[in-house]
């Protein structure tokens, strides 16, 4: 199976995703962080509860973290969509790309309500095409953590 993220020897990746996946991406991405300030329950999975056991130190927790963590979030997605046309990225540019898709797989599962067990769909389902961008996106970040693998423990 050909891949389309692959280590070159200058430690940079050669990324050669059809056109129709990275405006997919791109688009979606563009999306994400339009909603990033809103708090749709979509998003709940970005933000997880840090004290379950204590609401209200949670909310302060959520209060101060949220902002910053959008501001992460904002700059991987800037990243993704400055480096989007490009053949080659480097290691930090593919890592923003890893967790802007693992962002998108979040919210789109949330809001498809996905879980462990593997359901079929089908064709006529109004869901059919979330769930096959989720399947998509979920190939994307494969062939992402595939590539990076090779850079854990240097």
């Amino acid at each position: 199976m050909a891949r389309y993220v692959t280590r070159k020897r200058n430690g940079r990746f050669a990324v050669s995703f059809p056109p129709h996946v990275m405006a997919l991406v791109t688009n979606l991405a563009g999306q994400l962080e339009g909603l990033l300030d809103d708090d749709r329950p979509e998003l709940r999975r970005l933000f997880p509860t840090a004290y379950p056991d204590d609401p209200e130190r949670d909310a302060g927790f959520q209060i101060l973290a949220r902002s910053e963590l959008n501001d992460q979030r904002r700059g991987h997605v800037d990243r993704l969509q400055a480096t989007a046309d490009d053949d080659t990225l480097t290691e930090d540019d593919l890592t923003s790309w890893m967790l802007v898709v693992n962002d998108l797989r979040l919210v789109l599962g949330t809001a498809l309500d996905v879980s462990e067990d593997d359901i079929e769909i089908d064709d006529d389902d109004p869901r059919a095409g979330g769930f096959e961008t989720y399947h998509l996106l979920g190939a994307v970040l494969d062939e992402i953590v595939r590539a990076l693998e090779g850079s854990l423990g240097r």
